[in-house]
């Protein structure tokens, strides 16, 4: 199986979710050979299924968590369990504040993209390096 790219989106509410994002078209058009997935924390249970599925069967996976601060983790603790498992073959880029998911993650390898910066430089670094 090919590398991953897992987009997660934490909302406060499913009217927040967007369902067109710079970073998955980014992805999508540099390195055309990872698989991309996204899904979000108000996503139904065979979604979320599928997700850890894709994570256990894949060598390396660049987690990107685009959230808002306080949004629920709950929904997801099953996959962010799963991504804590394979800790050695995982990066992961935070969007946003969330200090719940942060303390969970926080054996991960994670930076975290800051206001007013140039995500796409980032993520195409990691890109480069990682995948």
């Amino acid at each position: 199986m090919s590398s991953l790219f897992l987009y997660i989106q934490l909302r406060n509410s499913q009217l927040n979710i967007k369902y067109t994002n710079t970073f998955v078209d980014f992805v999508k058009l540099s390195k055309p050979s990872v698989m991309v997935y996204d899904i979000d924390n108000f996503s139904d249970n065979l979604t979320i299924q599928y997700a850890i599925k894709l994570v256990k069967e894949s060598p390396k996976i660049l987690v990107f968590l685009d959230t808002e601060e306080g949004s629920s983790i709950k929904q997801l603790m099953s996959l962010l369990t799963n991504l804590l498992d394979k800790s050695e073959s995982i990066k992961v880029l935070i969007n946003g504040e969330n200090e719940r998911l942060e303390k969970m993650i926080g054996i991960l390898d994670y930076q975290k993209i800051r206001e007013n910066t140039q995500g796409i430089a980032l993520l195409e670094s990691i890109l480069r390096e990682f995948l």
